[in-house]
């Protein structure tokens, strides 16, 4: 019974902690948000769309709220409970770490449920909200809407893939033109600048060393060129925005992959690849960052214990450097999206199960 009492007693100082690092988390992840939106109404934009845009930046802020909040309350609740002799004096009552813990994995594993539900239902439709709100100010551009990486089919007939892109300048450009049901061309272009026309939802691209096939009804073969223009017209109108695999649900994903050949038949092997990856990688994204929460506080328990330090600040500078790092090695998972040989669906998990390993070999050592 009284070991009971203990790890609840440490369960209930964690979830109040908790509680107060994630809400200056989420409030200090806002911040950008909140200065723009104050710019907005300063130059006389519409409060209401204005608050439903930050509101709905919320879900964004929680994902990244919830590891690192429980990050932050590990160490500095586990160095505490060492700094005042707390730990030993358990262990010497015969108490094992398992059991000094346990309560508090507990509430870790409820905040991964809660993560799961968040990253693949809620986040997406509040992402969907923001930009449809930021597009109705005209926050968005045109150019926002293409992705690298990503097949656009926002213009009926025309499917466009960007390779790579940085600002205006494209590269890996391929496009299947259907606009013309008895002439579909192929175009592919090495690099090249997408740019707005004169009307605020109009595109047009300026490719280079191109390559059109078939060229037209009168020469219907491969035509290699220098230079090649394609207005793109509008994409959308203006204060419309056009959903993205973001935007969606994971159950709405999980369909999209399961039809991939049917949503996508002009798209050759080598596209369909690029486009499975991104939709198997954004779903394994979202898994993985819930159970970031886990890791990040299997591995805060005994680093918090090992600290020996009363300082609040450096508890949390340290917490900042291990959410750095397990960031930076999800980033790396990210930067792989356009190599389907390297899994980088299985990747992102890497830093999550490394973690966990470490937290745990570390915690035994210590129990």
């Amino acid at each position: 019974m009284g070991s009971r009492i203990l790890d609840r007693y440490v369960a209930a100082d964690f979830l109040l902690t908790f509680v107060v690092a994630m809400v200056f988390v989420t409030f200090a992840s806002s911040i950008g948000a909140v200065f723009k939106l104050a710019d907005l109404i300063a130059r006389g934009m519409p409060w209401q769309p204005i608050v439903t845009i930050f509101v709905a930046h919320l879900p964004t802020s929680i994902v990244l709220a919830i590891p690192l909040g429980g990050l932050v309350s590990c160490l500095l609740i586990f160095g505490r409970l060492s700094d005042d002799g707390e730990i030993m004096a358990m262990q010497t009552l015969g108490l094992n770490m398992t059991i000094i813990i346990r309560s508090t994995l507990l509430l870790v594993c409820g905040l991964v449920a809660i993560s799961l539900y968040v990253n693949h239902e809620i986040e997406p439709l509040a992402h969907l909200a923001r930009r449809t709100e930021q597009a109705k100010l005209r926050s968005v551009s045109p150019l926002d809407m293409i992705e690298e990486g990503r097949p656009s089919r926002d213009i009926p007939g025309l499917t466009i893939y960007i390779g790579h892109r940085k600002g205006d300048l494209i590269s890996d450009v391929r496009i299947y033109d259907a606009r013309d049901p008895s002439l579909v061309r192929a175009i592919h272009a090495r690099r090249g600048r997408v740019y707005e026309t004169g009307a605020s939802s109009g595109l047009a691209m300026k490719l280079m060393e191109v390559r059109v096939d078939p060229f037209s009804r009168d020469l219907p073969r491969p035509v290699f060129l220098d230079e090649w223009s394609l207005d793109i017209a509008q994409l959308g109108q203006p204060g419309e925005y056009i959903p993205d695999h973001e935007d969606l649900p994971s159950r709405a994903l999980w369909r999209s992959l399961q039809q991939l050949d049917k949503d996508y038949p002009e798209l050759d092997a080598r596209d369909l690849a690029l486009q499975r990856s991104f939709l198997l990688f954004e779903i394994s994204r979202r898994s993985a960052m819930a159970f970031s929460s886990l890791a990040l506080v299997l591995i805060g328990i005994p680093l918090g214990i090992r600290s020996h330090r009363k300082s609040t600040g450096v508890g949390i500078a340290l917490s900042l450097v291990i959410f750095l790092v397990f960031y930076l090695m999800t980033l790396m998972a990210q930067s792989l999206v356009q190599v389907p040989a390297a899994h980088p669906e299985l990747i992102i998990w890497i830093p999550v199960i490394l973690f966990m390993a470490l937290g745990i070999t570390l915690i035994r050592k210590k129990g």
